[in-house]
Formats: structure tokens, sequence, C-alpha cells
């Protein structure tokens, strides 16, 4: 650069950070129309996604009882959106809370997350897989086990992207 501050033919222009993400960035651009939501795109080559929150799928299983299963309205809709970000994806309808209400449409939408949940664990090379006829058939009838199911996957998927963020160069 120049004593302006200018760049010259020769000069090559700094990268765009690849720690940053596209909701962080300056200048972000602007959803297609008013009231949309922009789609989020996939993250940048060598950005770090996002990691879930881990929990206890025992303490989930419990919370899920003592609220009369409203805790479980609120952890659907939480792991479909840290699934979507990790993805890079937008939220379809079947990954809202409200899904889980109407009652075949609520086990589709498990067999999605599972699908999600599978995706996502592809995304980061992770050998773990997520049944998807487990999650919408078996552990729904064993005593509303999918939520132990899933967020036990959830946790693994937790564990691989927060052991990437500790060794970046890996």
């Amino acid at each position: 650069m120049t004593e302006a501050n200018y760049p010259t033919g020769s000069e090559q222009r700094a990268a765009p950070r690849a720690d940053l993400w596209p909701a962080q960035t300056p200048n972000a651009p602007l959803s297609p129309q008013p009231g949309w939501a922009a789609a989020s795109a996939q993250p940048p080559f060598g950005a770090i996604p996002p990691v879930p929150r881990k929990q206890g799928a025992w303490g989930l299983w419990w919370l899920c009882v003592i609220t009369f299963s409203i805790y479980y309205f609120i952890w659907y809709d939480r792991i479909n959106s840290e699934l979507s970000t990790i993805l890079g994806q937008p939220r379809t309808a079947n990954s809202q809370w409200w899904n889980q209400i109407i009652p075949i449409w609520g086990l589709v939408g498990l067999g999605a997350t599972a699908k999600r949940l599978n995706a996502a664990h592809a995304l980061v090379g992770s050998p773990t897989r997520v049944g998807v006829f487990t999650s919408w058939f078996w552990a729904p009838g064993w005593f509303g086990s999918q939520t132990r199911y899933l967020q036990r996957r959830v946790n693994i998927l937790h564990d691989v992207l927060a052991s990437r963020t500790a060794h970046r160069g890996y």
C-alpha cells in the first residue's frame, strides 16, 4: 500500500477472515424482502461451525416429564435451530416446535430431525449415525425416549465440534 493507503496493482488485498460468520461480517446483505429472514449460507471455507449445546440426556428427559412436555417443545426447537445453523440451511416447517403438536406430522418431523443430525455428523466427519426409524418409531413408544436418543447424538456432535475448535489445525 502506498502512503495514501490505496492498494496498487501489484499488491494483494487481505483475504476475508474465515472465522467470521456471515451474520458477523460488516454490511451483511439484506433479506430479499422486508419481514423475510435471509437464508443462512454455508459458512466460509475453513470457518468453524457453531457448537451445539451439550445437555444430559436423562436430565432432559426428566425436564420434559416435570414440565408436562413443555420443555420438549423448547428443546426440539433449539436442536433444530442449531442443526440448521451447522448445516447452513434454512429451517423448514418440520423443524419448528409447533410441528410436534400435529399427531402424525410430529413423527415425520422427528425423522427429518434425525436426517438433519446425520447430515451434521457427516459434515464434520463423525462416524456416528442416527437411526431414522428408531427416532420416530421405537424411541417415542418407549417412554418418550426420543429426547434421550437424539440428545446423546447431539452431545457427540458437540464433542466433535468442540475438539475441532480447541485444535484449529486439525
